[in-house]
């Protein structure tokens, strides 16, 4: 055999190879519907899961088409893919009977198409990168904080922060979360070293956004943006010190907020009648509650504790492949949803799912690595920080490890508004490992304006060679001219 021919039979044998490595994903994925459908029939909602297989199919393989042509992180994808399944389950067995899920299936859709728009407008829009955009995502951001205070709407235990236009009803908190990213992104990291002013900044921006979150009495989504804000500094200022400055900075602050709320709840004697001071108790009374209660929980076993209590019960009911007890859990389906899963499904499922979330970081971890713009780096670090952390705090609050937060666990609860945050994070951290993408490290304030001297300029270069050559002289011409 001639070397020509053992070259041709190597390029085969690596495309076949490249191809197999394609195709086999999706025929295991095949595989897993299969078996996550039978699970769901045999507890006697399988009408709800075909029917969530629609919205489901079209996700996982329509997602898996675009990954492929943006040749973006396979793997990336197909542990949210996975995770989004087992999310599906939950959410079927959890059904009070066997109908058709409409809200579930608008919800997937929704989240889906948005997802693909975010994708989209961060792979053409570099503008985002630009002090302009920054401003632009930091009003917004202010302007979602100052509504939800004023206009918003209590849910759950109280906490106001829901905004309804009309009949559509959503958590702005959960997209402002991104948005933070990218402020961050804005002024960190758009310079290899970002200088004291833009800190200082980036410092003022992340304690207006602590301190609208704990008027609102959102414990979680505060801790999500502190530990958020601390890792972004540690992976993007250079100097350690200027991080260990910040450390001792914001925990100074939490032990003078503290005291004060502490004395401030002397003083009143924890009750008052005057407007802003009644304000200030609830917000404080609900986050207090949450440290008295995760101590000891059995102080009010029928009342703030008594959540608590259930889902230590539903882990205690379940076993390695699931059981047949169903604790009687509040909100199962968005906060309590990881004790409902594993006494349904077992802790086999259970320690899968986290597994997966834990494949999830170490992909986006990959993700970061490999992007050699500091921008897209820094965006891609802190949604994925964002959603790891996200799971953390609520399964480490939901199994007694951490005080409970009334934030949502990515792409496994039900909630309309996180499951379209969480699609619009994916989206643009897979956008990202696709490479190819705008400079994040230029100023793109006057972007446009670029733009258009470029297309000057070019247009210019162009006339300039058409009226070189379309006027050059022939050599008859030159005869002719020397004739004469």
């Amino acid at each position: 055999m001639s070397k020509k021919q053992m070259k041709k039979k190597k390029n085969a044998g690596t495309a076949k190879m490249k191809q197999n490595a394609g195709t086999q994903p999706v025929f295991l994925f095949v595989l897993f519907q299969i078996v996550a459908f039978l699970t769901v029939y045999s507890m006697g909602r399988g009408t709800a899961y075909l029917y969530m297989l629609a919205p489901l199919a079209v996700i996982v393989f329509g997602g898996w088409i675009l990954v492929y042509l943006i040749h973006a992180e396979t793997a990336f994808f197909l542990n949210a893919a996975l995770l989004l399944t087992f999310g599906t389950m939950i959410q079927c067995m959890l059904m009070s009977e066997d109908v058709i899920p409409k809200t579930l299936m608008m919800h997937y859709i929704a989240a889906a198409v948005v997802g693909v728009i975010a994708g989209f407008l961060y792979k053409r829009l570099p503008i985002i990168a630009s002090a302009r955009g920054t401003m632009f995502f930091l009003i917004i951001s202010v302007l979602f904080y100052v509504l939800t205070l004023l206009l918003g709407a209590a849910a759950g235990d109280g906490v106001t922060n829901w905004l309804s236009v009309g009949s559509f009803t959503f958590q702005p908190s959960e997209f402002n979360k991104g948005i933070y990213v990218l402020i961050l992104a804005g002024l960190l990291c758009t310079k290899e070293n970002p200088g004291r002013k833009r800190i200082s900044v980036a410092l003022l921006i992340t304690l207006i956004n602590l301190g609208f979150l704990g008027m609102q009495g959102e414990f979680g989504t505060f801790l999500l943006i502190l530990c958020t804000f601390l890792c972004m500094v540690f992976l993007f200022v250079p100097d350690i010190r200027v991080f260990g400055g910040i450390f001792a900075f914001l925990a100074g602050c939490c032990a003078a907020v503290v005291g004060l709320c502490a004395l401030f709840l002397r003083v009143t004697g924890g009750e008052s009648n005057i407007g802003f001071l009644a304000f200030g108790l609830r917000q404080i009374h609900k986050i207090q509650n949450r440290f008295i209660y995760w101590l000891d929980p059995t102080s009010d076993a029928q009342g703030g504790g008594y959540q608590i209590l259930q889902a230590r019960k539903a882990l205690l009911n379940s076993n390695l492949f699931g059981s047949e007890t169903t604790t009687s859990l509040i909100n199962p389906t968005n906060d309590m949803v990881f004790p409902a899963l594993t006494e349904r499904c077992g802790l086999l499922i259970a320690l899968t799912v986290c597994l997966l979330f834990g494949l999830l970081l170490i992909r986006g971890t990959r993700v970061y690595f490999n992007c050699t713009d500091r921008y897209h780096q820094a965006v891609a670090a802190g949604l994925t920080i964002q959603l790891i952390l996200q799971a953390f705090i609520i399964i480490g609050g939901s199994i007694g490890l951490l005080p409970l937060t009334g934030i949502t666990l990515p792409l496994i609860s039900r909630g309309g508004s996180s499951l379209m945050s969480t699609f619009v994070f994916l989206a643009v951290i897979l956008v990202i490992s696709s490479g190819n993408l705008w400079d994040g490290r230029r100023d793109y304030s006057d972007y446009a304006l670029k733009l258009q001297k470029k297309s000057s300029m070019h247009s210019e270069r162009l006339s300039a060679l058409r009226h070189r050559f379309g006027r050059r002289p022939s050599v008859d011409d030159a005869g002719e001219s020397g004739e004469s």
